[in-house]
């Protein structure tokens, strides 16, 4: 029997897996055995913290309008792929035999898996196999209400427990989704997940710019390349690119064409974390991880939120960060070498801020809590 089963899904961006990876690092310190079970294309740059994962067929989105799954060769998934799907993560579920299943976003996302996760949970539930939702702190805004409905209703009806990686100081979960007020009782928050490093006592020097997982950086990348000259303070100083593991390949062999000499391309880092406290400037999107991987670093950054198909939670949360001097917001809208050169120059550290970082502790801390029974929250 395993403590903890985790399912987890990316489709563009690896922002989720790596949020889970800081949990699952944390639940294993906690003293939990945790199985994570993976739909995502496998990457070997991306470790979950734990020898146990179970890896499924996997997919990815379409496109980044997320209009559709593709398998890893490209190939639209059909009702066949899905039945073997399903059946795998049943096949996975039985083999880890969890004390607690937790499943990251669904389902205030990932809504197109629930041919597959709806049938689980149910046998769970059955199982009394207690269920934890794991989503973090803002949604991407919908246009039809009754997606949010049918959201909280999957929620009351499917989970006992649902952690939000927040901070109700700066805003609560309501921020973005209408029916927040309904899941009272259910509704619990962590705190920020970030990661946990040293700081430098390097003096900082260069600029960072990173595409997250790379799948949607081609523009920034290319913007921040040409920006370069037209810096400044910052025009004859060391610049690394880090692009990021699915970067698309024509792209990443064009721009390593063309390099300045005082760029360097990279796909991945590994040392990434600790290249941001030793920088002069960061400039990213503005996805969950890559913030607090900024204000972990405590680095000055301009962040270019990723805002196609549809995406709204990363404008937002730009937004709010933006409007505390913590972070500088260039709109994507807005973004060109010369617009992007002028905020690298302006960037400026940010504001003292109170804020909780330690989610993937607290978060970690109350998994253990409702394992063992000691956590007097619905679990009904």
């Amino acid at each position: 029997m395993t403590d903890v089963m985790i399912y987890v899904q990316h489709l563009l961006g690896i922002g989720h897996v790596r949020r889970t990876a800081l949990l699952v690092r944390d639940m294993r310190q906690a003293g939990l055995s945790v199985g994570v079970v993976s739909g995502g294309i496998s990457d070997a740059a991306i470790d979950f913290g734990t020898d146990n994962v179970l890896q499924l067929p996997p997919c990815r989105s379409a496109d980044h309008g997320f209009s559709g799954l593709v398998d890893e060769k490209g190939v639209v998934v059909d009702d066949g792929w899905k039945a073997n799907r399903k059946q795998a993560l049943f096949d996975a579920y039985h083999l880890l035999s969890p004390r607690l299943l937790m499943v990251e976003m669904f389902p205030f996302g990932r809504r197109a898996f629930r041919f597959e996760l709806l049938p689980l949970l149910e046998q769970a539930g059955q199982d009394r196999v207690t269920r934890v939702c794991s989503v973090r702190d803002l949604l991407v805004r919908k246009t039809d209400i009754a997606k949010e409905r049918w959201m909280r209703d999957v929620a009351l009806s499917h989970f006992d427990r649902i952690l939000v990686h927040g901070d109700p100081a700066v805003f609560g979960f309501e921020r973005s989704f209408p029916f927040a007020a309904d899941l009272a009782g259910r509704l619990d928050y962590t705190g920020y997940v970030a990661p946990q490093v040293p700081a430098s006592d390097v003096l900082r020097d260069g600029v960072v710019v990173s595409a997250g997982g790379g799948a949607v950086g081609v523009d920034l990348i290319r913007a921040a390349i040409a920006a370069m000259p037209l810096s400044q303070k910052y025009a004859s100083a060391p610049w690394d690119i880090i692009t990021g593991p699915h970067f698309p390949a024509d792209d990443f062999a064009a721009i390593s064409r063309e390099l300045p000499k005082n760029i360097t391309l990279h796909r991945f880092l590994s040392d990434f974390r600790q290249r941001l406290t030793r920088a002069r400037v960061s400039v990213s999107q503005a996805g969950y991880n890559t913030l607090m991987d900024v204000l972990v670093a405590g680095v000055p950054s301009v962040m270019v939120p990723f805002a196609e198909g549809g995406e709204s939670e990363q404008t937002e949360r730009a937004e709010i960060f933006a409007a505390k001097n913590i972070i500088s917001l260039l709109p994507a809208a807005q973004l060109t070498p010369k617009t992007l050169a002028k905020a690298i120059d302006n960037a400026d550290f940010p504001k003292e801020f109170e804020l909780s970082l330690d989610g993937a502790r607290i978060g970690a801390a109350k998994i253990r809590a409702i394992i063992m029974g000691k956590d007097h929250g619905h679990l009904g």
